[in-house]
């Protein structure tokens, strides 16, 4: 690696930044993960284990010693294509840092093939809150559910201080003691609180005087125009379950306890009648001892007869099972985060079965699905849909069970699924298992009664590309892009003679490869890794159809986006067009009491992956300094700006500006602030 030091201009350490007054700093959940996949960026990954081969990339990649080992390993497992996918969380002094995490895949050599990483530098001061654990619970409460009174302490568990269960949540709120990175380390709060009668889950992060500095909400909504058609009966027919069990549900669907026609429990879900809007199953129905749930449906009458409950409840129960085995069988396990009372031992947090709420009686016209994190129960709501007598259930439209099922699957493998762009593609990837699995190009057409589904036009005839997006036509409306181009892709597929299986391998186990809030092209690139490159034309011709091809590229709210219908050149496209800046990263050190160093590092390939050498990458920063550096034989090289004031200059921003002198070459410009350690 070459490395050229950038030589300041005058009075450049004597910057001063200033904040505005009460402003503060995103957390580190507002910067984009790290990506490293190509040969120049893993080059100098190597180590006598799994372990030590990733802290050797954290430090080529400028993380110190204990930054890497400030990781702590969550889950390890071995996909079907035997591939090892670890996962860690960022820990300091025994405490998360929120947003801190990292993702790596292994071949079947032990190489590592990509490792995802957004870590906070582990040194520097870590501030103690001015405010306790019951304020930061009382601001969550007001900023969500204004005038609500804040339940008493209930006792902690390690971090956690648990708050006493009111009538209002649907289990008692919690606050997490955790580090706040953004710029310096401080401690801060993380506060989930989830009401009952709207389900509504919040997770509020309050740094340590009081401030908001983020809220998510991890509820999944789903809304739907209401068309009058005639009803549509689908036959019945009787199934048989796995029994004692299957590999994906290795002590059957049923549980040991006592079954009702309306409420069903097992170790993969909780299915049961929730006309009182109580979160809890409703009195009635009739004592099931044969694990026979077999009630006829008739549809000519309501759904809230006696009898059209009893389907329901058995109709969500199975297909919620359904679910559950087949994304097993694509990698969603228990190791990856799914929904399961029992784990058996395979890794992950037990005791979070899906609550499945049949004709949950608080809204119409809807469904939503709730994700809390690993070990802790999710809820789906699933409400009638109003029409011309009868109304219309969900519980037995497999689409929208299958659309909901995705949110917890996506939120679980993939993470932080809010937002304009990964809440739209949280939305557009639960149609895609509704479309590919039924292999049907509409979604919702029995609820909605409209033989068109519910979406703005079939899927086979969409013609949005990326360049449609905006953040004004909603998650739904944007969530049709991504959908749309799996559909392509599920159809080029199945003219190659591969089955929906096939697809949702390479869709389900890609999510291990995608960063937490993804973008459109994090999806892409995602699948294309975990894909045999038998495939990878397949991939990039569905997206590159639709503006996400080679080169394309947009920001993480979507108000950036650079259309590309190009695919690579193994594929038909062009030959690379190289160079191209792949990555551009920076870290600080302290050289003395008053004064610290910047240290950045561009990393350049031809176009097409191979680590391109002897190209002069030009840097410039935001303090005056600037200069160059030319890449070496692994594509990287670094440069250094010294004597930075640690009094007066709290960051630098880097910028690579041109590269050979080509203002317009691939990736550039592209910036990374360095923050004083």
């Amino acid at each position: 690696m070459e490395r050229i030091r950038l030589a300041a201009l005058a009075g450049a350490g004597a910057i001063a930044i200033a904040a505005a007054t009460g402003a503060y700093a995103a957390p580190l959940t507002s910067t984009d993960a790290n990506i490293y996949s190509t040969p120049a960026d893993l080059a100098s990954a190597r180590g006598a284990d799994m372990r030590q081969t990733v802290d050797a990339a954290l430090a080529a990649h400028g993380k110190d010693r204990a930054t890497a080992g400030s990781l702590v390993e969550l889950s390890k497992f071995v996909d079907s294509n035997g591939i090892t996918h670890i996962r860690y969380e960022q820990r300091i002094n025994k405490l998360r840092v929120y947003g801190g995490y990292a993702k790596a895949a292994f071949d079947k050599d032990g190489g590592l093939m990509q490792l995802i990483e957004r870590v906070a530098p582990a040194g520097g001061y870590k501030a103690k809150p001015g405010i306790t654990d019951a304020e930061a619970l009382a601001i969550a409460i007001e900023a969500n559910f204004k005038g609500t009174a804040a339940p008493s302490a209930a006792g902690r568990t390690g971090n956690v201080a648990n708050f006493a269960r009111t009538p209002f949540f649907v289990s008692g709120p919690t606050v997490e003691r955790v580090i706040l990175a953004d710029g310096v380390l401080s401690e801060g709060f993380l506060v989930e609180t989830w009401s009952a009668s709207d389900n509504k889950l919040y997770n509020t992060l309050v740094d340590g005087v009081g401030r908001i500095v983020s809220n998510e909400l991890r509820t999944a909504n789903d809304s739907y125009n209401v068309f009058t058609v005639d009803p549509n009966t689908t036959p019945q027919t009787v199934i048989t379950g796995p029994g004692t069990g299957n590999a994906q549900s290795p002590s059957g669907w049923l549980g040991t306890g006592a079954q009702r026609s309306i409420a069903i429990n097992g170790n993969n879900v909780s299915a049961y009648l929730d006309r009182d809007s109580s979160n809890t199953a409703d009195a009635g129905g009739v004592t099931v001892s044969n694990a026979s749930f077999v009630s006829a449906a008739n549809l000519t009458q309501a759904p809230t007869t006696t009898q059209n409950q009893a389907v329901a409840v058995q109709n969500l129960f199975y297909l919620s099972n359904v679910i559950h085995d087949r994304l097993y069988t694509h990698g969603f396990t228990e190791a990856a985060g799914n929904f399961q009372i029992n784990n058996f031992g395979k890794g992950g947090f037990g005791n979070d079965p899906v609550n499945a709420e049949a004709q949950d009686g608080s809204g119409t016209n809807n469904a939503n699905f709730s994700t809390p994190s690993d070990g802790s129960r999710p809820r789906m709501q699933m409400f009638l849909w109003t029409a011309p007598t009868p109304d219309r259930d969900g519980d037995v439209d497999s689409d929208i069970v299958w659309h909901e099922y995705g949110h917890g699957l996506t939120w679980r493998m993939i993470g932080s699924m809010s937002g304009n762009v990964s809440g739209a593609i949280g939305e557009g990837m639960s149609d895609v298992l509704a479309i590919v699995v039924n292999n049907e190009d509409r979604v919702g057409e029995y609820s909605t009664q409209d033989p068109d589904g519910i979406r703005s036009v079939r899927y086979s005839l969409h013609q949005d590309t990326i360049g449609d997006f905006l953040a004004s036509r909603g998650v739904h409306r944007n969530g049709e892009i991504i959908a749309a181009t799996l559909w392509d892709m599920w159809k080029d597929y199945e003219a190659a003679g591969l089955s929906s299986n096939t697809l949702l391998d390479d869709v389900v186990g890609g999510m291990n490869f995608i960063p937490a809030a993804p973008n459109y092209f994090h999806m892409r690139d995602g699948f294309l890794a975990q894909a045999p490159s038998s495939r990878d034309c397949l991939i990039w011709g569905a997206f590159a159809a639709r503006g996400m091809g080679l080169g394309g590229s947009m920001n993480s709210t979507g108000s950036s986006i650079t259309e590309s219908f190009s695919v690579p050149s193994e594929c038909g496209g062009p030959p690379p067009a190289g160079p191209r800046l792949t990555n551009f990263t920076g870290f600080g050190t302290l050289t003395s009491t008053t004064a610290w160093r910047a240290t950045v590092t561009a990393t350049v390939d031809n176009g097409a992956g191979v680590a391109q050498s002897g190209v002069v990458v030009s840097i410039t920063t935001n303090v005056g300094a600037s200069g160059s550096c030319t890449t070496g034989t692994s594509g990287t090289c670094s440069a250094a700006l010294s004597n930075i004031s640690r009094a007066s200059t709290s960051s630098v921003t880097f910028t690579v500006t041109a590269l050979n002198g080509n203002t317009s070459a691939s990736g550039v410009p592209r910036s990374v602030i360095v923050n004083r350690p």
